[in-house]
């Protein structure tokens, strides 16, 4: 109920319910707490923010899926019904504010980058772009659009003599503005804000974009689920804005209590029980479309606008997550790479939220969207922010490590790798300091061995004895031999009858 069908009732027909949505509708419009908005392709972010000596406080996070039908490339198909059910989404959530800041996803609007003549002042910058005799050439209408450019960093370029300085142009068509205007009027809002999401991840990387040199670029790459968001950024801004291939969802709230559920179970069924690999990390082939893209794009742009400079990736999203992601990119990408988390951010002084509905990591524009209420995002104690950056990967010091342990390799002479390229010699014993023999001692060695006789100190009466024991042996053969020759006969006696 609006303000003009109240005016037209009299005291006595006013209800119960008109007098608590005036009061109500009187808070939220001295409230200072703002909705931040965010539209997706099919659903709402929802959170209440408030801002106080530049640190920002958002409370009541929620998400709100939409039937397929209520939008197209993300703006409302009819603004009265969105309207309508954004309003009683907000009075469901008790949100007692009604001023909104709203973020838009970046392929609702044209970017790209645009040359001015340098003599052209940056005041006068827009009313240049805006005269037909400019002569850029852009392929949309600026004057049916609300645009705005910002100067670059990037070198001066030279044409045919005269030099001209970059700007960075973002235009949204009014038509596509007004859907959006249209709507947020319907659920008895107030509009103070509306930003891209690419300027949504910038202020939530603020603070590492202010640390970059004048030779580097910072990368942004937001990993959605339909696509993945690639922005380069230098100090001054975006440079440069295009939609790369998604990979493997990282699986979901649902699912990973899903999966957690299949693992009790299994563990109760059965004694030997082993986690089963619900989740399989990365392989170098599932990114392997997702890194030629990068590649391309990033080397693309270098060689557009004749640049010579390195850059640090940021990965945001849901599907940051990935166990390995930020080790495989780096090596293939032979650059530094970092995940973030986007409510460690040091301007975040509070951010509530159900963990088991909301994942922390796909609020990165959200966020976002609130630090823009903060007038100074700069950060003085670099120490505050450690906590944004859980996971990086340096591929400098990577390579330091691969070179140190090839250095402690000992190096080899000649004669070694000589021996190494000889086969094996068989194991021989070979004794040290080894007594030559004489010829006689060798005989010796290949005669048998004498028997053990006992020989007595008297040489005679052994001789004697060993006289003897010869014609006994001789005796023994004898009577041996005879046997021998016996013939041999059968003893019959058994076969006979008793």
């Amino acid at each position: 109920m609006n303000s003009a069908k109240r005016s037209k009732k009299k005291i006595n027909e006013y209800t119960l319910e008109d007098i608590k949505e005036i009061f109500l509708e009187n808070i939220r419009n001295i409230s200072s707490r703002i909705i931040l908005l965010e539209i997706g392709n099919d659903f709402l972010n929802i959170g209440v923010a408030k801002s106080r000596n530049n640190k920002i406080y958002i409370k009541k996070v929620f998400k709100q899926t939409l039937p397929k039908e209520a939008l197209e490339k993300s703006l409302p198909t009819e603004p009265v019904n969105f309207g309508a059910f954004l309003n009683q989404i907000i009075n469901e959530n008790k949100i007692r504010t009604n001023r909104v800041a709203l973020s838009l996803p970046s392929d609702t609007c044209y970017t790209r980058l645009i040359e001015i003549p340098e003599e052209i002042e940056e005041g006068n910058s827009i009313r240049f772009l805006e005269n037909p005799n400019s002569g850029i050439q852009i392929p949309i209408s600026l004057e049916n659009s609300d645009f705005e450019i910002n100067l670059t960093n990037l070198p001066v370029q030279k044409r045919n003599n005269k030099f001209f300085n970059k700007y960075f142009l973002t235009s949204i068509p009014k038509k596509n503005l007004d859907i959006i205007l249209d709507s947020i009027k319907n659920a008895n809002l107030e509009i103070i804000s509306i930003q891209m999401s690419h300027m949504c991840i910038a202020n939530l990387l603020k603070t590492e974009i202010d640390k970059i040199k004048d030779d580097d670029l910072v990368i942004s790459v937001d990993l959605l689920d339909e696509f993945t968001q690639f922005v380069i950024f230098d100090a001054s801004g975006p440079l440069f804005i295009k939609r790369l291939a998604s990979i493997k969802n990282f699986p979901s709230i649902e699912e990973m209590k899903k999966m957690n559920q299949d693992n009790l179970k299994t563990k109760k069924a059965s004694n030997n029980y082993k986690k089963s690999e619900n989740y399989h990390a990365l392989s170098k082939l599932d990114l392997k479309i997702l890194i030629r893209e990068i590649n391309k794009s990033f080397n693309d742009f270098l060689n557009e606008n004749n640049l010579n400079k390195k850059a640090k990736i940021f990965l945001s999203g849901r599907n940051s997550q990935h166990e390995n992601l930020v080790e495989i990119l780096g090596n293939s990408l032979k650059m530094d790479v970092a995940v973030i988390s986007p409510v460690n951010n040091s301007c975040v002084e509070e951010f509530s939220y159900n963990p088991d509905e909301i994942n922390q990591f796909s609020m990165s524009r959200l966020i976002g969207l609130g630090l823009t209420l903060i007038k100074n995002n700069k950060l003085d104690d670099e120490s505050l922010n450690r906590e944004f950056i859980i996971k990086s990967f340096s591929f400098q010091e990577e390579s330091k490590e691969k070179l140190k342990a090839k250095d402690n390799v000992e190096p080899k002479t000649k004669s070694e790798e000589k021996k190494k390229e000889l086969p094996p010699l068989p194991n021989l014993k070979i004794k040290d300091n080894v007594e030559p023999k004489t010829k006689s001692e060798e005989k010796k060695k290949e005669l048998p061995p004498l028997p053990n006789l006992k020989v007595k100190d008297n040489p005679k009466k052994g001789y004697a004895n060993l006289e003897d024991n010869e014609d006994k042996m001789n005796d023994q053969k004898s009577k041996l031999n005879k046997k021998r020759n016996k013939p041999f006969k059968i003893d019959k006696s058994f076969l006979k009858d008793d």
